[in-house]
């Protein structure tokens, strides 16, 4: 049974509260206790927030918002380790899980525990400086590497568990979860993985070569991006963790990238499979 439960709201999603307000006054009728962050999403350190909150507190998080804010909150609340489930106040919302016209319903089975959970790989992302300075960030979705202003292409040096793979030249490269799948990668003409596989899958943006084929690679391995030295192959460029938290990069600047320890919890209502979710969401896009 949920005893308390947190609610994370888009402002710009949810601007008059109409949507939160409808949420903790249906959880006031069945006597669950409640609080709320709203958020705003504008993230652009070099670093990830901290909810302030502490293991145990919460029983669950129900984000109120698109995929964007869902995984804001993932990251936030990532050392919390309590399953989350979204309401869709966005347009796609293949993160999300409650449709606005069934939040009551809802929250019935949710408090009652008529659900089921999945356990959602998550990367983690190092920028490593020749001063020794580290930059840590964990993504749900995807890390991206790409042109910072200007028009110029990017060379991206690509080793995977120590061997050279090729030089990236175009925009940038993703690396992204299955669950990131279906977002930019999507875009940039990648393949969809089911949420719940254990792979990561790297994959160029606008890439300045004839063959543009991602690559599915083991959750196992360590990807390695190298930003070149020498003035005349470096380009600006920038790191991003889930398109929030966003790094400049420098010259000689390493990029590590491997599967982190943590995971994400998501609440699962409904009893379609991932392929009919994908059918229903872009079925007529």
């Amino acid at each position: 049974m949920m005893k308390k439960i947190l609610i994370y709201a888009n402002k710009h999603k949810d601007p008059d509260g109409v949507i939160t307000r409808r949420v903790s006054d249906h959880l006031d009728k069945k006597g669950v206790a409640w609080s709320v962050i709203v958020s705003d999403l504008v993230r652009t350190e070099d670093k990830d927030a901290d909810m302030g909150l502490k293991p145990g507190e919460y029983d669950c998080i129900i984000v109120l918002g698109g995929d964007g804010t869902v995984l804001q909150a993932a990251r936030e609340a990532r050392e919390l380790e309590i399953p989350i489930v979204g309401v869709n106040l966005g347009r796609l919302g293949f993160l999300t899980e409650i449709e606005t016209d069934k939040i009551e319903d809802s929250i019935d089975r949710l408090i009652s525990g008529d659900y089921i959970t999945e356990k959602r790989m998550m990367l983690r992302g190092e920028v490593i400086r020749k001063n020794g300075e580290v930059i840590t960030s964990r993504s749900l979705n995807d890390i991206v590497i790409s042109r910072y202003g200007g028009m110029n292409l990017i060379k991206l040096p690509v080793y995977v568990n120590g061997q050279f793979l090729k030089d990236y030249l175009g925009d940038g490269i993703i690396v992204t979860t299955p669950t990131g799948s279906s977002g930019y990668n999507l875009s940039a003409g990648g393949p969809i993985a089911i949420p719940t596989s254990d792979v990561m899958i790297m994959t160029s943006i606008c890439s300045h070569s004839l063959i543009q084929a991602s690559i599915i690679l083991s959750a196992q391995d360590k990807i390695e991006v190298r930003i070149p030295e020498s003035d005349g192959d470096f380009r600006p460029a920038e790191c991003s963790f889930d398109g929030s938290i966003r790094v400049l990069l420098q010259k000689g600047d390493i990029v590590r990238i491997r599967k982190s320890d943590k995971y994400t919890d998501f609440i699962r209502l409904n009893n379609l499979s991932f392929l009919e979710t994908l059918h229903k969401k872009l079925g007529d896009t």
